[in-house]
C-alpha cells in the first residue's frame, strides 16, 4: 500500500467515524424532549455539509493527482 492509498483509507475511516458521531448525536437530540429540534437542524446542517465537502475534496484531489501514465 503506497502513501496515497494509506491516506485514502485513513480519511475514509475518519469520515465514517464523523458521520457515525453525527448520526448518534442527531438521534439523541431528536429523542431528548429538552432540546429544541429547530436548533439541532440549524447546528448540524452546516457542520455536516462542511465535513462532507472537505472529505470529498480530499478524495477528489487524490484521484485527480493520480498518475495513470502506465
Amino acid at each position: 500500500m503506497n502513501t496515497k492509498d494509506h491516506i485514502l483509507v485513513i480519511s475514509t475511516y475518519a469520515l465514517v467515524g464523523v458521520i457515525a458521531a453525527f448520526i448518534i448525536m442527531f438521534i439523541y437530540a431528536i429523542i431528548d424532549p429538552a432540546v429544541d429540534d429547530t436548533k439541532v437542524f440549524d447546528i448540524i446542517g452546516p457542520a455536516f455539509q462542511t465535513v462532507i465537502g472537505g472529505f470529498i475534496g480530499l478524495i477528489t484531489g487524490i484521484k485527480i493527482g493520480e498518475n495513470d501514465d502506465k
